[in-house]
């Protein structure tokens, strides 16, 4: 199977991601190809929670990241499956904020600055040592200081309010990111309070299932599931969505 950037035929890298080893860390698919497609079903199945109106896929970037990383995520699964017998894999979404103009432009081109946490996990995936205060400067999490995952993307849409922006074509309509991503849960924990402050899930977990009606706060339970992971080698990001909506009450 050779890349799918246009004209390129070189052999893909990888079975999942299509593309070649030449090519961007990220790269757009045409709307017509059978992936984008794919996704944007997926996505708008998961949409479950009507917090936003017309809600559409503008844009798909597979995410290409170094040999190392991938690598790593590899591994890490590997043991998982090793050592638990099975690796529970999921395909989840987290939402981000962003501040550059890959989804205002015609370019793939990244900005590349330590503001933009969509870049960042699009060219390194992502860091646990970067969590800590949330993009909306709330120091409350729920699960513990994880990288946080959902399989709604509605729920995710929330996490990237920071980085909307007008959609160019039609300004009445507003952009957001969302990345979907390979997440290794193993052994999940499944707390029925708070954990604010865990950097780990107990011995013998290897993740922390946030389930609906549980993990109270504030008098308000979960009303959609979350997952929490506290190694970046647990997480891959493969897909990097740019979506827009007409309004939205988050």
């Amino acid at each position: 199977m050779t890349c799918l950037h246009s004209n390129c035929q070189n052999a893909i890298i990888d079975d999942d991601l299509y593309l070649c080893d030449l090519h961007h860390k990220a790269w757009k698919l045409p709307k017509t190809h059978p992936e984008f497609i794919k996704t944007k079903d997926k996505f708008l199945n998961d949409w479950t929670k009507q917090n936003a109106q017309d809600v559409r896929i503008e844009e798909l970037y597979h995410i290409i990241l170094s040999p190392a990383i991938v690598e790593k995520y590899k591994q890490y699964k590997f043991q998982i499956e090793k050592n638990r017998g099975a690796n529970n894999e999921r395909i989840l979404y987290h939402g981000t904020d962003h501040s550059c103009t890959i989804i205002s432009s015609n370019s793939n081109m990244l900005c590349k600055t330590d503001d933009c946490a969509g870049c960042g996990i699009i060219m390194n995936s992502f860091d646990i040592n970067k969590v800590g205060v949330n993009r909306q400067n709330r120091s409350f999490q729920r699960l513990g200081q994880g990288l946080y995952f959902t399989p709604h993307s509605s729920k995710a849409h929330f996490y990237g309010h920071g980085g909307a922006k007008p959609l160019p074509v039609d300004p009445s309509r507003t952009c957001r990111i969302m990345f979907m991503t390979k997440v290794v849960l193993g052994n999940m924990w499944q707390p029925d309070q708070v954990a604010q402050n865990a950097r780990s899930p107990p011995d013998g977990y290897d993740s922390t299932w946030g389930r609906v009606g549980h993990c109270p706060h504030g008098g308000a339970t979960l009303n959609y599931e979350e997952y929490a992971v506290y190694n970046h080698e647990a997480c891959l990001p493969t897909k990097y969505i740019v979506y827009s909506y007409t309004s939205t009450s988050e």
